[in-house]
Order: C-alpha cells, then structure tokens, then sequence
C-alpha cells in the first residue's frame, strides 16, 4: 500500500483528483490547527513553545480555508490547476529547493565558523530559531528571485 502511495505522488492527477486533493488536504490542515490550538492552550510552563504552537496553529488555520476556497472556485481551481503541472514552476521550485539546501549547509558553516574563532554558541532554542526562519525566508526569496530570474 505504501509503494502504491509512492507510486501515484509522481503521476499526473486529473482535475476532480486534484479538487479533491486540496479537500482533503484542508481538512488535515485544520484537524492539525485544531489539535496545535488546544496543545498552545495546554502548554503553560514555556511561553515560547506555546507562542509557537499558537502561531503555527493561526498559520495552518489560513492554508486550510485557503485551500478550501481554491477547492470552492472552480476558476481559481483551474488556474492552480495548470500552474501546478507548469514546466516553469516545476524547474523553478527544483531550482529553488536545491538552492535553499546550499544556504542552509552555508548558514551551518558559519554558524561553525562563528563558534570555532569567536566563540559566539548559540543555545538550542536559537539555534532552532535560526534554522527555520533560515529555511522559510531563504525558500520564499529564493523562489521569488529565480521567479524573476528564470
């Protein structure tokens, strides 16, 4: 069942699929943004885990009525629809995902580098902090610059 799921990731979904798709999509979405919710008002003793889970919960919540009303209208639908199969868009977000593993392995260097002759360390929290905000910036300017460029 599994080499099955894998097997149809790189087939080409026909339009109903891909509506149904994004359904199903947004709904685990905001299963997830419920749960994340209920956990950020739980977590009590760490303000920092639960700022983060209460942000993410409001980020998830926007994907998943984003992708409900993209699955709603069927103009909008149809756009995404041909944007997603775009040989472009497809060179463009390969381009991008590699570009992004070279400035992440480029921010572990320095980030290296700056331990090894400054002696700057940074704790884990922060160190996480860099990485993701490294991984989500750098994506969506990256993606933005190869947008124009390519």
């Amino acid at each position: 069942m599994l080499l099955k799921a894998v097997a149809s990731w790189n087939r080409k979904k026909s339009f109903e699929e891909y509506r149904r798709y994004l359904l199903r999509l947004s709904y685990f979405i905001l299963a997830l943004s419920g749960l994340s919710l209920v956990l950020a008002s739980l977590i009590r003793d760490n303000d920092f885990a639960s700022g983060l889970m209460l942000g993410g919960s409001s980020v998830s919540l926007v994907f998943a009525i984003y992708y409900w009303l993209l699955s709603r209208q069927p103009k909008r639908l149809k756009a995404a629809y041909i944007a997603l199969y775009d040989e472009r868009n497809q060179y463009i977000l390969r381009v991008t995902a590699v570009s992004t593993l070279i400035f992440m392995f480029l921010v572990n260097v320095i980030m290296i580098a700056l331990y090894t002759f400054l002696g700057i360390a940074f704790s884990y929290v922060i160190l996480l902090m860099i990485w993701l905000y490294c991984l989500l910036l750098g994506f969506l300017g990256l993606r933005i610059i190869f947008s124009k460029i390519l």
